[in-house]
C-alpha cells in the first residue's frame, strides 16, 4: 500500500479549490487570534476592537471557519493592523506566490 500525503487536512474530502480555501481561512483564523491573544483582549474587547459581535469572536476562537470570508478576516487584520500583500516574481524565477502580512508600524 502506497501512503498518500496530502497538502493539508482539509484536501482529504475537499476538492483543490475549495481546500485551499478553507486552509487559508484556518490559517488567517489562527493568526488572527494568536494576536488578540497576545493583545490580551477578551472576547467582548476584541469584538469592539474589530468592530463584530462577540460571538463572531467565539466563533473565530473556536475554529468555525466555514462561517467567515477571506474577506471579512482581511478586514479584522486591518482592524489589527495589519496589511496584507499577494507576491509574484515579475521574471517568473519564484515557484510559487506569496501571501505576506505585515504589521503597519506604528500600531
Amino acid at each position: 500500500m502506497t501512503l498518500k500525503y496530502y497538502d493539508s487536512p482539509f484536501h482529504v474530502t475537499h476538492d483543490e479549490e475549495t481546500a485551499s480555501k478553507m486552509a487559508l481561512k484556518m490559517d488567517l483564523s489562527i493568526f488572527i487570534t494568536d494576536c488578540l491573544k497576545k493583545m490580551k483582549l477578551n472576547q467582548t474587547e476584541a469584538a469592539t476592537r474589530l468592530d463584530v459581535t462577540q460571538s463572531r469572536i467565539s466563533e473565530l476562537a473556536n475554529g468555525k471557519i466555514e462561517k467567515f470570508t477571506v474577506d471579512s478576516m482581511m478586514d479584522m487584520l486591518d482592524k489589527l493592523g495589519f496589511r496584507t500583500h499577494f507576491t509574484m516574481a515579475a521574471d517568473g524565477n519564484q515557484t510559487q506566490p506569496q501571501i505576506v502580512i505585515s504589521q503597519v508600524t506604528g500600531n
